[in-house]
């Protein structure tokens, strides 16, 4: 393993801290994100892209460093021009709907990470137009080296390479760390999607196709509600030798929505399912998913053990597992098939008390709303 360059002489004390930021008409989210993390940087660099509203005043009032350039459908470009412009030690660079968690111990976590280059933080994404409800979690690598070797690298979903060595060195960030991500609610806009695919052909035009394509192009399809691309594309990546770095559940999950959007057989999909627990153990939604399959098959008993398991794992989940999880957003799908199984065999008490706790998740199902009123009678 090649030895890290490092800055000598500095201690945690000197530490200095850039927060960056690329924008274009941000004004509704801008603050809220220099808010968590403004007490623990000593510089910030707003890299404005053609903003007509509000952004630049906001940037201003934080007493940002104002850089501005012409978008000319590339991400990595501006970025890195603003990593140009950088004079910390670290970088957290971040988009401007997202926000930490907690700002208390930014500081002192990232002076921890002295030893490594790059670091994946956790990140819940969030639904603004449900109440902020969590859609899933992933990770992100948004804390990193100001070295000259690290840049962005890619048209569209741009990421931190090392552009010097053959492999770049990163670790995962702990709790401390967590980000919210509000910009993928239920409101997204198909616009987004469709130019994110163009971008993506683009760039595969102009460098060559990479698995990293067939990752964001599975992702693109899904929401655009094409699963015979989605689900091409997904198993491509996942079929392929390059590592899925905290995504191969996510590959999974494309996978399954887009057999079962494709009527596939029930067994067919319970294979995948089974592979998928078997690669991660510990990520609970794959058990959920068997269990759905499962319920498709008249299996009832073995889905119901599945379904369990799918909760079991889900209380004992940490952020050591270093995997995208999309659990959160279907717990209310798990205990409404259990209070359904519960109501097959007869035990209303048992499928009233699940029912109930699926609508403390989905307070406004209306199929929720109706089973638990079925059950009381029964009870």
């Amino acid at each position: 393993m090649r030895k890290l360059k490092t800055k000598k002489n500095k201690t945690k004390t000197s530490l200095k801290i850039s927060a960056c930021y690329m924008v274009k008409n941000e004004e509704k989210n801008l603050s809220r994100s220099i808010e968590s993390l403004k007490n623990q940087v000593d510089e910030i660099i707003v890299m404005d892209t053609g903003s007509i509203d509000k952004t630049i005043e906001i940037a201003k009032s934080y007493g940002a460093k104002i850089l501005t350039t012409t978008w000319n459908d590339d991400f990595s470009t501006p970025r890195n021009l603003t990593i140009d412009a950088a004079t910390g030690d670290w970088l957290i660079f971040l988009d401007a709907d997202e926000y930490f968690v907690s700002s208390k111990n930014i500081r002192a976590a990232i002076e921890k990470l002295s030893g490594d280059e790059a670091v994946l933080i956790p990140r819940i994404n969030i639904d603004e137009n449900n109440a902020n409800a969590e859609m899933s979690r992933d990770w992100c690598l948004r804390i990193f080296k100001n070295v000259p070797y690290l840049r962005y690298k890619g048209i569209i979903h741009e990421n931190i390479a090392d552009i010097e060595h053959d492999k770049l060195n990163y670790t995962f960030g702990n709790d401390d760390l967590t980000i919210y991500h509000t910009g993928y609610g239920s409101q997204i806009i198909e616009s987004k999607l469709r130019r994110n695919l163009r971008l993506i052909e683009l760039e595969e035009k102009k460098y060559g196709h990479e698995i990293k394509h067939d990752i964001a192009l599975s992702d693109c399809y899904a929401g655009l509600k094409d699963f015979e691309k989605s689900l091409y594309h997904a198993q491509k990546a996942l079929n392929s030798e390059v590592e899925a770095v905290a995504s191969q559940g996510n590959l999974y999950h494309k996978i399954i929505n887009a057999m079962r959007e494709l009527h596939y057989p029930d067994e067919e999909m319970l294979k995948v399912a089974d592979e998928a627990i078997k690669n991660l153990p510990n990520l609970p939604e794959f058990y959920a998913e068997r269990g759905m399959i499962l319920c498709g098959l008249d299996r009832l008993d073995e889905a119901y053990l599945s379904f369990h398991k799918s909760l079991e794992v889900w209380r004992n989940m940490t952020s050591a597992v270093h995997e995208e999880s999309y659990f959160a957003s279907a717990v209310d799908k798990v205990y409404m098939r259990l209070a359904e199984i519960e109501a097959y065999v007869g035990n209303f008490k048992q499928a009233k008390k699940n029912i109930d706790t699926a609508i403390k998740f989905a307070p406004h199902n209306e199929y929720y709303l109706k089973l638990a009123e079925e059950y009381q009678r029964k009870l």
